[in-house]
């Protein structure tokens, strides 16, 4: 009997209550995703049918229904009449008519064509819109045999397959029913992964192979399942399978379920699992017609053999990582648990490390208590979480079981195939070698353990985290005290790793109950070891707090703070210096989180300094970084800061100076609003956090303590405590107004107390501090008395002379700065008219000392350039006195005039005076001052003799950096040569010692033209000006115009940078493509890359400079770049060094000649030695954490090889294939090495 024989024998047979789910099972198949979907004509629970109409229906998303009415009375042919009545009946659907989108009826029997016609009239009469589909015998057949082999399997139980090719929701139940409850079940809500799902969408609709890989649990089989599904609905051309592997061949199964010239998507998951996953490879190749889209998950370590047996072109892999924090957080702040609190948020975020349903049930643990506390010891929820499986799997329970996956957990993973190493291993835990390797087989079953590349290893950490627990900890089957005896040396790391998880998520009471004897019996072995007791306590402080706290007291006794030598104390200076941590202070730091034993570690940290003050500052920092403000120090009413200060402040009233130094470090973080902290404690992620603190009350004693402390100690130390008030108002970004207002009466109280309007600084900062607070819309009654009386006559100079404030306003404070520049100009000139010398010299003075406390460009020096100016206006003689003293004075303020210059060089008499004075006068600016000179004066009073005094001026300069020459084109006119002049001298002068004239950036560039042809001069001017600044014609604009002129000159500028031994070549990265629009520059290109072959060794590493001329081409000099390639090959191929920079310029800047380039060497040169010393793929490779570079390598060999396929000198280059071979089996092999580290390291 044939297959449709069969199925429509036993569709005739079928009870009425299987061929009515079989029917609802079809329907919805069909439409997928209905607003709402009620079998009305089936019993809930039971394989049962009821009356009802209609017998099931289905709610689309615009509002109209899908009926169905389903039968099997072959004998009263009028009941397909009657349900279609009973379809349009109000009274028994409650649903009108013109609603009733569709009515599938479903029959075991057939019908005429009469009969049909019959029965479409009916419902035409009642809605001409209803469309009515006939699910006879036949049509029911085909459909089932064509589409649906599950249900013919299910429900007629015929089957003509392996049962691997199952849709969507079959292969949902059946992963939910095989996973024993340790995977997260496929059928919960979707939630967090919108931004990967779309990308899955786009690479669906682009290639044919998607493999999605990552750890396990991250979520890949759900993701690929809801895109599938989103997939379908968008394109509604392709059908949907899965693959559920049963370990037989799937190649049959695919042949009955995929037809020819449809579109499907083929999901299989895990692949890496499926031994005949080539079979779906083979399938897709075969298949002539509509399109296949192969969807694969895959292990992380595992993708890389996957993705080599699939077509490279057609294959897209997206790494999947599992959920970030954030979006954790999304998911437990959101409904139906509303977490917003931030401390909260972290704890749960923390231990379910990306694993969303612990997530959720942590969630659900913190709203039903309302108590953070109850996070601390999750032990119970673990078990619930994780012995849903064992239950379910009562074997698992087995002790040797638990026994086998504790000393995994604490070794990561073990090498079942060293059998020696895991003899040893077993014996010291007394579990029998072929119990544990029978184990290990039942574990690796439920996926509890994975085995790869002779490894075995917990699947998850959190998984892994709890049986180290179970194991050690609750049940005590493995001996903590044999962890530490046989392997504490080897594996420290190790305890870290296992330890901190343990006690963070079950509870440090727990394990300290278990732990404590066998830590207190093995540190009494170590205690006169210092090396081995620092770092056995920086494990296991925590557990040994009152040994560590005594260890460290009588080490740092051992430091005497009288003796003036003390060899330890210098060997740890010594030793401190280079390596900048100190372990004492490291260890004492561990304390700071918190513990009960605070005070006593901070104790001990000051006694130290006392003893080592070298060590201050590493203290300070210490306890910036430690003891910062966080969200968790608010629950705990900030008991560290306040610890600290109390402490820090009673040493201090007792005389420590050196706890003086630590209070002002102190002091200057803890009166900030806002606090940046790190944290960093999984998958090597560092999580940025911002506090912003509250004014409780803890948070106004502990400001009240500084600011007292800093009031009573202000005398005695006076730069220290004035910083601190600088430092807390130069705060920007957002600040706390209450904090601030409440900050304000300490500081004003200070204020009053100790500063004096009698000091520059003082006044600078009180009016400082008063605008900074008004910007903040902090109001006060003492602003007015501050302002009026914290001035002086230095201060209202500042204010005049500052060109960024007017009034008591900033310049950024105006609409218009134009407006504010005018203003501030008239004020200045209105303000400084000088009548005599002792107002110029009083000026000068305190002029200079405003600049001894700013620098000069914060208060603008052309502020005396303003006053120097209209003093001339007013009185010449008073204006050329203060031009004189400026002069005079020069070194300290290193003024040069300009715009005053302009004013007075206007008439002869002027011109002789000023001149005079600047010569008369030594000075350190006196050049430059000459410059300004020339390039102020008036042009009708320029001669011909200052000619010479301006070429006088570069003899004597020495340095100076981007001088601009655009005033020298004035006096061409009397000197065409004075460009060539200049730059001589200059060129002249920088070949002298320590003298460095560098010109502005574009010179060449702008006065090439200018310029004389004395090509010798140029080029080494040219040179000079780039070894001064690298960044000198940085266009290459004026090269170029060099080059032009003279090609040759681009090998001197290579053999003076690029091979010079004493000059960094900076230019890597320039754009030297210019070359190629000048003639005759091959000859001259060649010979650099002979030079460059004989000065310097290429390794093959990355791109080497020479590409820098390849790329960026315009179209029409690409083909000339080329086709100097192919000419040097051809002229060169026997010289190795040179190929391979012709080969590394075709892999990076002219990748489209790479082929041409390699199919034209080995018709050249069939040597395999040579050509095997060819970088044809590089040398290395930037690589990401999880690629496999030996694959990555393997496959760039493969594609060299597929390039020599083509070539027509066949047999000649069988030794050349045989190299590449031998490289792809060598990369193949490194590859596994790197498969197996990847295996063991995540």
């Amino acid at each position: 009997m044939s297959r449709i024989q069969n199925i429509e024998t036993n569709l005739t047979s079928i009870n009425d209550a299987a061929f009515q789910e079989l029917c609802d099972r079809l329907i919805y198949f069909k439409y997928k995703n209905p607003s709402a979907f009620a079998r009305i004509g089936s019993v809930t629970g039971k394989q049962k049918t009821k009356k009802g109409t209609p017998d099931s229906f289905l709610l689309m998303s615009d509002g109209e229904y899908i009926f169905t009415e389903i039968t099997t009375n072959i004998s009263d042919k009028d009941k397909l009449l009657k349900d279609i009545i009973a379809c349009f009946d109000y009274k028994k659907t409650n649903i009108s008519s013109d609603k009733v989108k569709e009515i599938n009826l479903f029959f075991n029997f057939k019908i005429d064509n009469a009969y049909i016609e019959k029965l479409k009239s009916v419902a035409t009469s009642f809605n001409p819109k209803t469309e009515i589909i006939f699910w006879s015998l036949d049509l029911l057949t085909s459909e089932l045999s064509t589409n649906h082999h599950d249900l013919v399997s299910d429900y007629l139980g015929l089957s003509y397959d392996t049962g691997q090719i199952v849709s969507i929701e079959k292969f949902i139940s059946e992963y939910n029913r095989s996973s024993h409850g340790i995977a997260t079940p496929l059928d919960n809500e979707f939630v967090q992964r919108r931004q990967e799902m779309d990308e899955l969408k786009r690479k669906i609709a682009e290639k044919d192979f998607i493999i999605v890989t990552g750890a396990a649990g991250v979520g890949k089989t759900k993701l690929v399942l809801e895109s599938i599904r989103e997939f379908i609905q968008e394109n509604k051309t392709y059908k949907s399978y899965c693959i559920s592997y049963k370990y037989d061949s799937i190649l049959n199964d695919i042949y009955q379920y995929v037809s020819d010239g449809d579109d499907y998507i083929l999901f299989a998951d895990d692949a890496n699992r499926i031994d005949h996953f080539n079979q779906l490879i083979a399938y897709y190749q075969s298949k002539q017609f509509g399109k296949l889209k192969i969807l694969i998950t895959v292990r992380d370590y595992a993708y890389s053999d996957l993705y080599l047996n699939c077509p490279a072109e057609l294959t897209e892999v997206i790494k999947l990582k599992k959920l970030s924090d954030n979006q954790l957080i999304d998911i437990v702040k959101g409904e139906p648990f509303g977490i917003t609190n931030p401390n909260y948020q972290d704890v749960i975020t923390r231990i379910s490390d990306g694993n969303p349903r612990l997530a959720v049930m942590l969630s659900r643990l913190a709203v039903e208590k309302k108590d953070i506390s109850v996070l601390s010891d999750v032990s119970n929820l673990f078990e619930t979480y994780f012995n849903t499986f064992i239950k379910d799997q009562k074997e698992l329970a087995n002790p040797i079981n638990i026994k086998s996956l504790g000393v995994i957990s604490f070794f990561n993973a073990i090498n079942i195939r060293n059998k020696e190493r895991l003899l040893e291993i077993l014996k010291n835990f007394n579990i029998p070698y072929e119990d544990f390797l029978e184990a290990v087989q039942k574990l690796n079953c439920f996926e509890i353990v994975e085995i790869n590349y002779d490894y075995v290893k917990i699947s998850e950490q959190n998984l892994s985290t709890f049986f180290f627990y179970l194991a050690f900890i609750k049940n005590k089957q493995l001996s903590f005290g044999t962890l530490l005896t046989h392997y504490y040396t080897d594996y420290m790391s190790r305890f870290s790793d296992c330890i901190i998880p343990a006690n963070n998520t079950f509870g440090s009471e727990k394990v300290m109950d278990v732990v404590l004897p066998d830590l207190k019996k093995h540190f009494d072995t170590i205690y006169d070891d210092s090396e081995k007791s620092y770092k056995f306590l920086s494990v296991f402080w925590f557990y040994l707090r009152s040994e560590t706290l005594e260890y460290l007291y009588n080490e740092i006794n051992t430091y005497s703070e009288h003796e003036s030598i003390n060899t330890k104390r210098m060997i740890l200076e010594k030793k401190s210096t280079l390596s900048g941590k100190d372990q004492t202070l490291e260890l004492l730091g561990k304390f700071y989180v918190g513990c009960p034993e605070l005070k006593d570690a901070i104790e001990l940290s000051f006694e130290y300094i006392e003893k080592c003050p070298f060590l201050t500052h590493k203290l300070i920092s210490q306890f910036k970084e430690l003891i910062n403000f966080e969200a968790k120090d608010q629950h705990n009413n900030f008991r560290r800061q306040t610890i600290l200060l109390k402490t820090l402040i009673d040493k201090i009233e007792k005389g420590s100076c050196s706890c003086l130094q630590v209070f002002y470090g102190i002091a200057k973080l803890f009166l900030k609003f806002k606090f940046q902290y790190v944290n960093g404690y999984k998958d090597r992620t560092i999580h940025f956090h911002t506090y912003t603190i509250p004014l409780s009350k803890k948070i106004k004693d502990i400001r009240k303590m500084i600011w007292d402390t800093l009031d009573l100690y202000f005398l005695e130390n006076q730069d220290e405590c004035f910083q601190v008030l600088k430092d807390y108002s130069a705060v920007g970004g957002e600040i706390s107004k209450e904090i601030l207002e409440y900050d304000l009466l300490f500081i004003f109280n200070i204020i009053d107390n100790h500063l004096k309007n009698e000091f520059f600084e003082h006044c600078l900062y009180v009016q400082k501090l008063i605008r900074w607070l008004q910007r903040h819309n902090i109001q006060s009654s003492k602003f007015e008395r501050y302002r009026n009386d914290f001035i002086n006559p230095m201060y209202d100079l500042f204010t005049k002379v500052n060109m960024y404030g007017y009034g008591h306003k900033e310049d950024y404070e105006f609409d218009d700065y134009g407006e504010f520049l005018r203003l501030k100009e008239l004020e200045i000139r209105s303000a400084y008219i000088f009548k005599d010398q002792a107002d110029m010299d009083s000026f000068h003075s305190m002029f200079t000392d405003i600049v001894n406390v700013h620098k000069p460009e914060t208060i603008h020096l052309e502020s005396l350039d303003f006053i120097l100016e209209e003093n001339f206006k007013r009185d010449y003689n008073i204006g050329f006195k203060f031009l004189e003293l400026l002069a005079k004075r020069n070194d300290k303020l290193l003024f040069i005039p300009t715009r005053s210059l302009k004013q007075i060089l206007v008439i002869e008499e002027n011109v002789c005076l000023v001149w005079e004075l600047i010569e008369r006068i030594s000075f350190r600016n006196k050049p430059l001052w000459k410059i300004s000179f020339f390039t102020e004066i008036d042009s009708a009073l320029i001669k011909n003799e200052h000619i010479d005094m301006i070429l006088e001026i570069f003899r004597e300069i020495e340095n100076l950096k981007f001088m601009s020459l655009d005033w020298v084109e004035r006096y061409l006119n009397f000197d065409y040569e004075l460009y060539d002049k200049i730059l001589t001298i200059v060129t002249e002068r920088n070949r002298e010692l320590n003298v460095k004239i560098s010109l502005q950036i574009h010179y060449f560039e702008k006065t090439f033209k200018m310029l004389s042809k004395n090509m010798p001069l140029i080029q080494e001017a040219y040179l000079q000006q780039v070894k001064i600044d690298s960044h000198f014609d940085y266009n290459k604009n004026g090269l170029f115009r060099i080059i032009e002129m003279n090609p040759g000159f681009l090998k001197d500028y290579f053999d003076y940078f690029y091979f010079s031994d004493d000059i960094e070549f900076t230019e890597r990265k320039a754009d030297w493509g210019f070359i190629w629009e000048i003639e005759g520059m091959e000859p001259v290109f060649s010979e650099i890359f002979k030079r460059i072959t004989e000065k310097n060794v290429f390794s093959g590493f990355s791109s080497h400079f020479l590409n820098n001329f390849f790329s960026n081409l315009k179209e029409d000099k690409k083909a000339k770049a080329n086709e100097f390639l192919f000419e040097l090959l051809k002229a060169n191929y026997k010289d190795i060094r040179i190929v391979n920079l012709i080969v590394n310029i075709a892999r990076y800047a002219r990748k489209e000649i790479y082929e041409n380039i390699l199919l034209l060497y080995i018709s050249l040169n069939q040597d395999p030695d040579v050509f095997g010393k060819i970088w044809w793929r590089g040398n290395g490779g930037e690589y990401n954490g999880g690629d496999i570079s030996g694959e990555i390598e393997a496959n760039d060999w493969k594609k060299i090889l597929s390039i020599i396929e083509r070539s027509e000198h066949g047999t000649n280059l069988i030794p050349i294939k045989k190299v590449i071979k031998d490289r792809i089996y060598s990369c193949l092999r490194f590859a596994e090495s790197e498969k197996t580290n990847l295996f063991l390291d995540r």
